[in-house]
């Protein structure tokens, strides 16, 4: 009986967190596959591509066309496109999808991120204890906007307005910050809390 319920874990966790996954991966990579296909059957007639390489030079043509879709996206978001609306759409993609996003700040070099000049991550002193937490608007004389999120998932949490002459807090790094909450606060470098001191 031990053997069996055993056997059904194995199978309904493989299933949900491994099978489902890479189905819903292949499902949607075969989507766009398929839209960009006249595309790159246009692409391999013009450049005459199947004399190099072959019958299946529309898939690679189009294969090529989603890499490039995908590398030319990855630029433009780490690097914070369109300049003038950025803080809004990173913003939504933070309301929207907040795993993706820490994904993206676990990867991004800080350099880069502190350009862009979203949040400013932060250990936020409450009493005796400090909470990881993202100063959200300094643009008002007299108060901090002060995000405090739940962890591991950003999606929840509390909004904070606090006078910056009662605001105590430490400067920390989005990684620092992404990598805390993902990890239930392990793996903090002690040598942040010199600050404090």
């Amino acid at each position: 009986m031990k053997s069996y319920r055993l056997l059904i874990r194995y199978l309904v966790t493989g299933t949900l967190f491994v099978v489902v996954p890479i189905l819903i991966l292949f499902v949607l990579f075969g989507k766009a596959l398929g839209i960009l296909m006249p595309l790159g059957h246009t692409l391999t007639e013009k450049f005459q591509l199947t004399s190099v390489l072959g019958p299946a030079a529309v898939v690679l043509v189009s294969c090529f066309i989603i890499f490039v879709i995908s590398i030319l996206s990855g630029y433009f978001i780490v690097n914070g496109f369109l300049k003038q609306w950025s803080n809004k759409f990173e913003t939504t993609l933070f309301y929207s999808f907040p795993s993706f996003q820490m994904m993206k700040y676990r990867f991004i070099d800080e350099e880069d991120y502190q350009k862009q000049g979203f949040w400013e991550p932060i250990l936020l002193k409450d009493d005796t204890v400090y909470l990881i937490a993202f100063i959200t608007d300094k643009s008002q004389p007299d108060f901090l906007s002060i995000y405090v999120p739940g962890a591991p998932k950003m999606d929840s949490g509390e909004v904070r307005y606090m006078l910056i002459s009662d605001c105590e807090y430490i400067p920390i790094t989005m990684k620092q910050a992404m990598n805390g909450l993902r990890n239930f606060g392990k793996g903090m470098d002690p040598e942040v809390f010199l600050n404090a001191k």
